[in-house]
């Protein structure tokens, strides 16, 4: 009888013992809610001022998320929302085609940014903006939310530990159905549009983040009638590992990742980027050898314990909201967890597909 797998406990500090900030939000839409939701469900931060085009807006996002410090000042100017006391750090939520123009504007300004993924369009745009922040002085981070988050630390502590041997392959995927529409951001190419850069990146990310970059990089796929990806299928190999990621807007998959080494392997439950669950299973030797898995459950392996999420959610974006706040206070300018070479990394990756199958978008160049 072989002896059970004891799996190892999470780094990733609880997010309600990080540092209150004070932070504003550029673009206030859905993801923006979720994100401020979370920092005052979850953490000491707090939400001090919103940015919109529109001031009705970001006056309506300020009074849903008034707190305990008070109302947000909501602004429909960028250069006057930069000016506000005591903004500590900035969230940019906005369309990925604005992330770089806005992010520039606030790490030029010498304040801390947090930019949802991707940082930028591609790796030419994140160069220029980390070259500027260290100018400049400013903390930068991709939202890469999943990367910050307690099972993923625990996958990478198992893959470094060699339970589950050399890693031989990595396989992932995040397609989901999307309707044609040409007005919706995803079909839109002047927004960023197409499924690689939306939903694509989750599997890249956990592809780097298991495996390292890949040296080489195969693609194919097929447009929309808008001229944006609608499915990319990816294979690259990294060393010995090879990986193998799919995505796309026509249809749904099973979302789930899997990590494949000589003595074992990782399965991560569908829906692989939020906070889940996943089984490590170690290989026997020999025809007759027996199979021993452990079971890593989100909620029960968490050395303290998060709040109950009023709507039923999860609070995946504490960690990463938690993860700025500790290392803008510590004076760093990136995170140590998914720092300037992941970012860059996985968007020479989604550039070189994107050069495969045929994307451009309108702001680049010809």
């Amino acid at each position: 009888m072989t002896a059970p797998l004891t799996l190892p406990t999470t780094s990733v500090p609880d997010p309600a013992k990080a540092p209150g900030l004070r932070w504003g939000v550029i673009a206030p839409g859905g993801i923006a809610r979720n994100f401020i939701g979370t920092m005052h469900a979850a953490t000491a931060s707090r939400l001090t001022a919103v940015c919109s085009r529109s001031l009705e807006r970001a006056q309506a996002f300020a009074e849903d998320f008034e707190s305990d410090a008070g109302p947000a000042h909501a602004y429909a100017s960028v250069d006057e929302f930069l000016t506000h006391e005591g903004l500590e750090v900035v969230y940019v939520a906005s369309p990925h085609a604005q992330h770089f123009a806005l992010a520039t504007k606030v790490v030029e300004a010498g304040i801390p940014v947090v930019i949802e993924k991707p940082m930028t369009l591609n790796v030419a745009e994140a160069r220029e903006l980390f070259e500027t922040a260290r100018r400049t002085g400013a903390y930068v981070q991709e939202a890469m939310w999943s990367c910050f988050m307690p099972h993923y630390d625990v996958i990478r502590q198992v893959i470094e530990s060699d339970v589950i041997g050399e890693v031989t392959a990595v396989i992932a995927d995040h397609c989901q159905y999307f309707p044609f529409d040409p007005e919706h951001r995803l079909y839109a190419p002047e927004l960023g549009g197409g499924a690689l850069l939306d939903l694509g990146v989750y599997p890249l990310a956990f592809a780097h983040w298991a495996a390292g970059s890949p040296t080489q990089v195969l693609a194919t796929g097929t447009l929309t009638a808008t001229g944006v990806d609608e499915t990319v299928s990816i294979s690259g190999l990294s060393g010995r590992t090879v990986y193998a990621v799919q995505t796309g807007l026509g249809a749904r998959s099973s979302v789930e990742a899997h990590v494949l080494g000589t003595r074992g392997r990782v399965d991560v439950d569908s829906w692989f980027f939020v906070p889940n669950s996943f089984t490590v299973t170690q290989f026997e030797a020999g025809d007759n050898g027996e199979d021993v898995s452990e079971r890593f459950t989100y909620e029960d392996s968490l050395p303290y314990s998060l709040p109950a999420h009023p709507d039923g959610g999860n609070y995946g974006m504490a960690f990463e909201i938690a993860e700025a706040a500790r290392n803008i206070r510590a004076g760093l300018l990136e995170s140590p967890r998914w720092g300037a070479r992941d970012t860059l990394a996985v968007l020479e990756v989604m550039d070189r597909v994107r050069e495969i199958v045929g994307v451009r978008y309108p702001s680049e160049a010809k």
